[in-house]
């Protein structure tokens, strides 16, 4: 019996603590490995947990993000190398997929004119990528593997809805309280979302742990996995799962780095 197993890449913001870095979740399941966010230290983490990056399939951005795209340049390179760092003479393609802007975001990084371009120009890089810019609705329709979106409160921002090996997974990203996060969730195994700060400390387009309380009530996850926490929630961690659980009647996990949730 396949077992999905989603590894906790990273659960904070852009600002390190001693267990949470920048955004980034590696789901594993029978027919590979996805990838929900890229931030700095990703490649990093995926080393820890001796994952080769070119084993990743398909990655999903959620917005363009420093804390959730920057090592995206980084994973588009180590493609081209074989584990010994000579040349990989057969590239696997990687699926991106992204909000509107994506296309135009992975030419500035890397095509010809680009700031890194000699991706392109020595190295043939995006000759090995299927960029998919993508609104709501069904985005990806595969054997064990069906993926919708829906746009969200948060510079043009996405949420996604992962149907994979019979187990439901919503993503938020980052997004404030959203109607349309709601409707995407409904009812989910596993609802990862964000609660970057308490509610008295609220900044930008967020969601505050009171917030969260009502986004799990009416989506009623089996399970809530809270994430992307700056660094104050640090230290308060139990304080913050003991109030999710008790307020929204679900199972919480408020995850830290590299841990590992079986399914």
């Amino acid at each position: 019996m396949n077992i999905l197993k989603i590894i906790v890449l990273g659960s904070g913001s852009i600002i390190p603590t001693k267990y949470r870095f920048s955004t980034s979740f590696l789901i594993e399941y029978s027919m590979g490995r996805i990838l929900l966010d890229i931030g700095p230290g990703t490649i990093e983490k995926l080393r820890r947990m001796n994952v080769h990056p070119n084993s990743i399939d398909r990655l999903f951005i959620t917005h363009f993000h420093l804390d959730h795209t920057l090592d995206l340049p980084a994973l588009i390179k180590i493609r081209m190398f074989n584990e010994l760092g000579g040349a990989n003479k057969n590239p696997r393609i990687l699926d991106v997929y992204g909000p509107t802007g994506l296309m135009s975001f992975i030419d500035k990084l890397s095509s010809i004119n680009g700031v890194y371009g000699y991706l392109s120009e020595m190295m043939r890089n995006l000759d090995f990528l299927r960029i998919h810019e993508i609104g709501g609705g069904l985005v990806e329709d595969l054997k064990n593997l069906k993926v919708y979106a829906a746009s969200v409160e948060h510079y043009n921002g996405l949420a996604y809805r992962l149907e994979v090996d019979s187990v439901t997974i919503a993503y938020s990203g980052d997004s404030t309280y959203d109607e349309r996060m709601i409707k995407l969730a409904e009812s989910v195994d596993i609802l990862i979302h964000e609660c970057s700060f308490p509610k008295e400390l609220l900044l930008g387009k967020h969601t505050s742990d009171e917030e969260l309380v009502e986004i799990g009530r009416r989506t009623k996850p089996k399970l809530l996995v809270v994430n992307h926490l700056y660094p104050a929630w640090e230290g308060r961690e139990e304080e913050l799962e003991d109030k999710l659980r008790k307020d929204t009647g679900c199972r919480v996990y408020v995850v830290k780095d590299m841990d590992v949730i079986y399914v």
